[in-house]
């Protein structure tokens, strides 16, 4: 609450700066010559040099120059973010640290959908029913965006934007192939768009194929199928629907062994779906936005483990036990959005809007009953983008946040931006955001039936997990001053100096428990808690240049220094990432691309083993050939191998082809 308290203060304080307007010629320079407009930051289109928050572009050019199979792979290409394999088909995703497979501090959308899934929390990268050919570009919010888009988008947000139907008519192709290494690749793509009468229409078809980790049971086989339409209804009035589906099947588990009876060796299948309904209707001085969305996953993941022996408290290990593991569960969120832009006059324009929100959850595993548990939730918010003159932007704005786990909460930002002409700003930025916490967090009750032998013979429930119906949710302040430039050169530069701090984690306590007779004694069952204090403060740096639509080149590093009560936390937060990615075109044929990595000593969460230092070296080459057909040969990590998430998890080099074309 102190938090919230001292930037609704700012906020005050610099509501009452008087107005000074500006002409109207002015305005229309800055909001149109300033750079490619961004839609994430406030829910309102702005130029990069007016952003009230730190945004980073990943466009078209750079997701094709990558050579990235896996959308998680393209976050390497931000400043200060950390991606990681858990397993071939388990990518995590995190800004700066407190990286797990299911991670729950990024706030993930595509074209404004949240693919959060509330059962585990965090987003199924691999499976999720997205095709990278139809992307356009990603925006990525580094640092907290409560105010834009309520709880979840707590240290930073991604949105996914993907491409108008209308610029995808014909058809398009790709084939992908590696040497027979590991992973072995075989992907596909076929894309056909078209239009009738006035709607413009997309279908898209991919399958991704590899068998993963050398030393680990982790393959995986994923067909995906995405829909876009696109509908001019009348003058002014446009619908989009989007439909997609994705069914996958991937290797889980290790070779049975004591340790490992609820995690052997299995496959786990899984589909996941969605629908986008949009209505969006424009006129002179506003803009409103309706958007229906629903999206759906289901985990199929369920074995016998067999005989097994289970030690149980201080007491002798118990032979020949038998039980069945179901990690089976069903996630479905449901949101309806409503979304208001109004420009008032020159100086002043107005955005709010609200969304209700129904998650419903159903797992044995995590709430031990077959039954659909339900959190609703409902957002207020609103915000406004002031120009006190031709040099002075501010930009002020609140959510309000209630659900059935949480009381009502406020998360503002505000943010100051001083212009220095046409292509400097400095912004200064100051907000907080808060943290939820999931289903499990709060009423989740784990417990296995487990089936004694003789002499006991009978069967008893053993629990692992409790929720804390009482636990609160996790809060950040966060504070920054950037600086961005876009100079004639060709040169584009964004500074970030931060510090923030995160309060109240919602982290894993032992709770004791007494087992009922015949069995008794005591054992330590899991929980979750609010307790330790994580400060973070360090320096970003993102720059590009682009010569002649020849050569590009994106480069960043981050620098931070990072303290907290829980030394599992501290570890990890990386002190030092970077990257360098170029592309040299130098003429219609020919075209090599490449990319370095750098990302420092780290331990994930979920496994707290520590995996030193990786520098990662990505190289492309292209010819292109007549009628749009091209073939690739990319080489992926030619450098030193180097272990991921834990020893085991050994990345190779691995070279492969692609083939791929239109008409």
């Amino acid at each position: 609450m102190q938090a919230s308290l001292r930037v609704s203060a700012i906020l005050l304080l610099l509501a009452w700066t008087p107005v000074q307007a500006q002409g109207a010629a002015t305005a229309a320079e800055d909001f149109f010559d300033e750079g490619p407009l961004i839609l994430t930051a406030s829910r309102m289109a702005k130029p990069l040099l007016e952003s009230p928050a730190s945004v980073s572009v990943i466009d078209r050019r750079m997701i094709a120059a990558s050579g990235a199979r896996e959308l998680a792979e393209l976050f390497r290409l931000v400043p200060g973010f950390v991606v990681g394999f858990r397993n071939g088909h388990s990518p995590a995703v995190s800004y700066h640290g407190l990286g797990q497979e299911f991670g729950r501090q990024l706030q993930v959308l595509i074209d404004g959908r949240s693919v959060f899934i509330p059962s585990f929390g965090g987003v199924p990268w691999s499976n999720l029913p997205l095709l990278i050919e139809d992307i356009e570009r990603i925006e990525v919010i580094r640092g907290p965006n409560a105010v834009t888009y309520g709880a979840n988008a707590f240290l930073a947000t991604i949105n996914i934007i993907t491409r108008h139907a209308a610029e995808d008519h014909g058809v398009q192709y790709s084939a992908t192939a590696s040497d027979n290494s590991n992973p072995d690749i075989k992907d596909a793509y076929l894309r056909v768009g078209s239009q009738h009468q006035d709607i413009d229409w997309r279908l898209s078809l991919g399958a991704i194929n590899d068998d993963g980790f050398a030393a680990i049971n982790d393959s995986k086989q994923i067909a995906k199928v995405n829909f876009r339409m696109d509908w001019p209804a009348r003058s002014n009035h446009f619908w989009t629907l989007q439909l997609g589906s994705s069914s996958s099947e991937a290797g889980r588990g290790f070779p049975p062994s004591p340790e490992t009876v609820t995690n052997i060796e299995r496959s786990e299948a899984a589909t996941n779906g969605y629908l986008n309904l949009q209505w969006e209707g424009a006129r002179d001085s506003a803009t409103s936005i309706a958007r229906l969305t629903h999206t759906r996953q289901q985990v199929t993941d369920n074995y016998d483990p067999g005989p097994f022996t289970l030690e149980i408290g201080a007491g002798p290990p118990i032979a020949g036990v038998t039980t069945f593991i179901d990690f089976d569960r069903v996630s479905e969120r449901t949101d309806l959005e409503f979304i208001q832009t109004d420009d008032l006059n020159q100086s002043l324009r107005l955005v709010y809007g609200g969304s209700v929100r129904r998650d419903r959850v159903k797992s044995l595993y995590l709430l031990n009953d077959e039954n659909f548990h339900v959190v609703d939730s409902g957002r207020l918010f609103g915000g406004f983008e002031w120009r006190i003159d031709d040099d002075w932007l501010l930009d002020l704005g609140v959510m309000l946040e209630d659900s059935t786990l949480t009381e009502t909460q406020g998360s503002p930002r505000v943010s100051l931006i001083r212009k220095f002409g046409k292509r400097h700003a400095l912004r200064l930025v100051a907000s907080t955001a808060r943290r939820n916490p999931i289903l499990w967090e709060s009423e989740g009750k784990t417990e296995f039936s487990v089936n004694f032998p003789a002499p006991i013979s009978s069967t008893i429930a053993i629990p692992t997990w409790i929720g804390n119906n009482e636990i609160e949710p996790e809060e950040i302040e966060s504070y920054e001053v950037g600086l961005r430039s876009q100079l004639a050169s060709g040169i584009e530069t964004d500074i970030k100096l931060f510090r923030y701090q995160i309060s109240n984690h919602i982290v894993q306590s032992s709770v004791p428990l007494s087992l009922p007779p015949p069995i008794g004694g005591t054992i330590d069952v899991q929980s979750s808690t609010n307790g330790e204090l994580t400060r973070v403060r360090g320096l970003e740096v993102e720059l590009g240049y682009a010569v002649d639509n020849r050569l590009h080149v994106n480069t960043g590093f981050s620098i931070v220094d990072a303290h907290s009560s829980l030394d599992e936390f501290k570890a990890s937060i990386p002190d030092h990432t970077a990257f360098v990615a170029a592309q040299y075109r130098p003429n219609a044929k020919h075209e090599i691309s490449g990319t370095f990595y750098y990302l420092d000593e780290i331990s994930w969460i979920d496994i707290s083993a520590v995996t030193p230092g990786a520098r990662r070296l990505d190289l492309r080459y292209v010819y292109h050939l007549r009628n749009a057909f091209n073939f690739e040969i990319i080489g992926q990590n030619l450098l030193e191998d180097y272990a991921d998430y834990q020893s085991e998890n050994l990345h190779d080099q691995v070279i492969y082809l692609r083939f791929s074309g239109g008409f």
